[in-house]
């Protein structure tokens, strides 16, 4: 396929500091206008919580809707509008439904979710006020997923799921973290973190990472890891028994009935994980799995730490470093990128249901003692960058 050359003027300056500076890469209709809304050209944020590797956040919350997802969304966006689409439609637990709505509003067309299960209002009330339609269906995710796809393409329908199978245009997208991530390092990382769902942005990743060894850019490939929660362990299980075919991963049993505040990560069998179970065997990294009280406590640690208020589904990256670590995988004086998928601010209502609140009360005279008390009970004194 043609792709997209770099634009002038406006859109040139939109592309110098978004995703869209890799138009030339990406797989998109030669004279396509671009639907953008400022994606991808995220922050690498030095961390605090390691002294004997250097670890760095690769922030994606910084994206307009607040996650990976919308370097996906703009371009399926894109290449929705360019075939006369009109209506994009995701199958998604929150933050595809929330990209998917504002992309398609950027575009012009309209745009659906379709969601399984009870999903919380609370994630759902945004992609409302977005203009998405949403449609609650009866039925395991995967099963929905696989379901839309046979609707694609008929009466204006645009599948823009996040799943290769689905449409693998905008599963390119996770390629250009990984090149963000060369581009400002300089080289490739030792190992990057990646909390993983449906295994797309691993497979992604992968891709993007190769393509750049391939071309001389780098000379070695990251350890790829993915982060998953406790009871949806497919991957797991696949690389220990050394699976490599799909009905062999798609036989594998998983109880129904787990319940988890890591829903965005929550796939019995991840539709694009035998990419990512590729990825992780090609570079040598694992499958770590982690559980909801140490991903609600990582969330705490991680903002106190290095100030970025990160979604439970992002935080469990911390807690795959720290196991890495112990284990002596990770070694000391490496560099390990964590891919920080999602705002926290989206999901201020989980942590309500899991979190107390605990102020400190005092009286206007004794606001100076409250003060010192509350160092002294945390344990700290503030502190300058080292």
């Amino acid at each position: 396929m043609s792709q997209a050359k770099p634009q002038s003027g406006w859109r040139a300056r939109v592309a110098a500091r978004s995703m869209w500076q890799y138009a030339e890469r990406l797989p998109v209709p030669a004279g396509a206008d671009i639907v953008t809304l400022g994606e991808g050209g995220t922050p690498i944020v030095a961390s605090r919580l390691a002294t004997d590797f250097r670890l760095l956040w690769k922030d994606e919350s910084r994206n307009p809707t607040g996650s990976h997802k919308d370097r996906a969304l703009s371009i399926a966006a894109t290449h929705a509008r360019a075939s006369g689409a009109r209506v994009m439609v995701v199958v998604s637990a929150g933050s595809t439904g929330l990209s998917n709505a504002a992309y398609a509003a950027q575009a012009g067309l309209a745009a659906v979710t379709l969601v399984g299960g009870e999903a919380p209002a609370a994630r759902l009330m945004p992609v409302q006020a977005l203009g998405s339609l949403i449609i609650n269906v009866d039925a395991p995710i995967d099963d929905v997923i696989a379901a839309v796809r046979g609707f694609n393409g008929h009466d204006g329908i645009y599948d823009a799921s996040t799943t290769r199978l689905s449409n693998p245009m905008q599963a390119e997208a996770p390629k250009t973290i990984a090149w963000e991530i060369v581009d400002d390092l300089g080289a490739a990382p030792d190992w990057v973190l990646v909390p993983t769902g449906g295994g797309g942005t691993l497979g992604g990743l992968y891709r993007g990472f190769r393509e750049l060894l391939d071309h001389g850019a780098i000379n070695r490939l990251p350890r790829l890891v993915a982060v998953v929660p406790s009871g949806y362990d497919a991957l797991r299980r696949a690389l220990a028994e050394g699976i490599t075919d799909q009905a062999a991963f798609d036989a594998l049993p998983y109880d129904d009935h787990t319940e988890t505040v890591l829903t965005k990560l929550s796939h019995a069998h991840p539709p694009d994980g035998m990419e990512a179970l590729q990825a992780i065997r090609a570079t040598g990294g694992r499958v770590l799995i982690c559980d909801d009280a140490s991903a609600i406590a990582a969330v705490r640690r991680i903002g106190a730490a290095d100030g970025l208020y990160l979604e439970p589904s992002s935080s469990v990256v911390c807690v795959a470093m720290d196991e890495l670590w112990r284990e002596g995988a990770i070694r000391r004086g490496e560099t390990v990128v964590a891919l920080a998928c999602g705002s926290g601010f989206r999901e201020t209502f989980v942590l309500q249901s899991a979190m107390h609140l605990e102020p400190t009360r005092c009286r206007l005279t004794d606001i100076p003692a409250a003060i010192r008390a509350s160092l002294d009970e945390a344990g700290r004194e503030p502190r300058s960058r080292p």
